[in-house]
Parts: structure tokens; C-alpha cells; sequence
């Protein structure tokens, strides 16, 4: 498969495990797409939520069709990813809270509005631009969005460029089954089980900011909302 059809989500020591797996939710339902899991260096790297596995260093990635950028700890201080994401040109660029803060790092957001965590404005205007107090803006090609399910949404513009408002209803349906597969007591961990047993009381609900969280809170009602959006389909032709 070609390098116009990859999908690449950015990870770096101290990225949000949470928003990677809401973007790789959503993109890597995209048709005829591989998605990779981009670094400076192939192995795991740890941040809050978890470890993501990098799968292709920057240097095998050239030329890929979309890159998504989560949030994270320290997510400015990425020289190396800065230097790619300036190098590659995607179709469409996805940053989803401090992830702004990264491209406002690469130069590619000088004096452009964006949507970032609310903590990191600061970072965003010491870089150029501008941070804005709406929880998603698309730009062009960049998205930005605050995190959590606003990085669902993000992705699902992109998925309906490549696939219309079939593949968002068909990635929407995914969502409310793997929301209400995880609701049901059957299919948690025991370990939860037996916690919420030893503790005397259900398991605590998901946290906020992760993918669990945003299955909660996406309203599938709410998913008509993308479908307005101009059809970029022919753009990819």
C-alpha cells in the first residue's frame, strides 16, 4: 500500500495514551487505509493512560495521507517530530489538545487560530498562534480540537472526506455497539468485577478524556452535525 494511503498517529514519550486510541478508533476504520503508529524511535513509549507502541519510525513515514498529533506531557519539546511534521505534507493534519502546542511548535500554525487544552494557551501565543476558546476548529487542512470527544469529532471529519456520511454513521453505529458492549456487566474485566465487589460498589465510570469517556458522552443524534460538512472526496482523486 502506498504511502498516500497511511494514516500516521504521532506518539512521543509522555503522550496521552487516551487520545491516541480515540484517533485510532475513528481513522483506522478508514477504507483502504493502513495506519501506523509514527515515532523517533520503533518500541514503546509511556504517557498518561498508557503506552503506545510505535510501529514506524519518522524516517519510514514520508509521505502520509493523514497524521494526527495527540496531546501529552512535554508535547512541545518534540524537535525531531517537529522537523517531520514540517517535511511531510498530509491531506489532513488532526491535533488534539497540547498536540496543538507540537504544531505550534513546527511553525504551522504562525498566527492561525487554534483550539487547544485550556491550560495551554500560554504555549500556543509563545509559538504564534493564537488559541481560541471553541472546542474544535478546522482550518483548512488542520483540525484542532480541546481533546476527548472533540478528537472523535475531529476524526470524523476526516472520515467523512473519505467516505462520506455512510462511513461516519457506520463508525457512529461502531461507537454506540463498543459503548453498550462495555455497559453491559458481562463483558467487564473481572478484575473490575472483583473490585467493585471487594470496595462494596460498581466500578468507577470511565475517566474523563478517554476513549471509554468519549463513547459516553458522543450523542449519536449528535453525528448528523458532521455530515453538513463540504464532501472532500474529490480532492483525494
Amino acid at each position: 500500500m502506498d504511502a498516500s494511503s497511511t494514516t500516521a498517529i504521532v506518539a512521543y514519550q509522555g503522550v496521552s495514551a487516551d487520545e491516541a486510541e480515540i484517533f485510532r478508533f475513528v481513522l483506522s476504520q478508514l477504507p483502504d487505509f493502513r495506519t501506523v503508529t509514527v515515532g523517533t524511535a520503533l518500541g514503546q513509549v509511556a504517557g498518561p493512560g498508557g503506552v503506545q507502541v510505535v510501529d514506524a519510525t519518522l524516517g519510514q513515514v514520508n509521505a502520509p495521507a493523514v497524521v494526527a498529533v495527540p496531546g501529552g506531557v512535554g508535547s512541545d519539546r518534540q524537535p525531531e517530530i517537529a522537523a517531520w511534521l514540517r517535511r511531510v505534507s498530509p491531506r489532513w493534519l488532526l491535533a488534539s489538545s497540547t498536540g496543538s502546542a507540537l504544531l505550534a511548535a513546527a511553525g504551522l500554525l504562525d498566527d492561525a487560530t487554534a483550539a487547544t487544552h485550556w491550560l495551554a494557551g500560554p504555549l500556543l501565543e509563545h509559538y504564534g498562534a493564537h488559541p481560541s476558546h471553541e472546542r474544535l476548529i478546522v482550518d483548512g487542512r488542520i483540525i484542532t480540537c480541546s481533546g476527548g470527544p472533540t478528537a472523535f469529532r475531529a476524526a470524523l471529519i476526516v472520515a467523512r472526506a473519505y467516505g462520506g456520511a455512510e462511513l461516519v454513521a457506520h463508525i457512529g453505529a461502531t461507537a454506540v455497539a463498543a459503548r453498550e458492549k462495555r455497559a453491559r456487566p458481562q463483558h467487564r474485566s473481572l478484575w473490575a468485577r472483583l473490585g467493585g465487589a471487594v470496595r462494596g460498589h460498581e466500578p468507577s465510570p470511565p475517566e474523563a478524556g478517554s476513549l471509554e469517556h468519549a463513547l459516553d458522552e458522543l450523542d449519536p443524534l449528535d453525528l448528523g452535525a458532521i455530515t453538513p460538512l463540504p464532501d472532500h472526496r474529490a480532492d483525494q482523486r
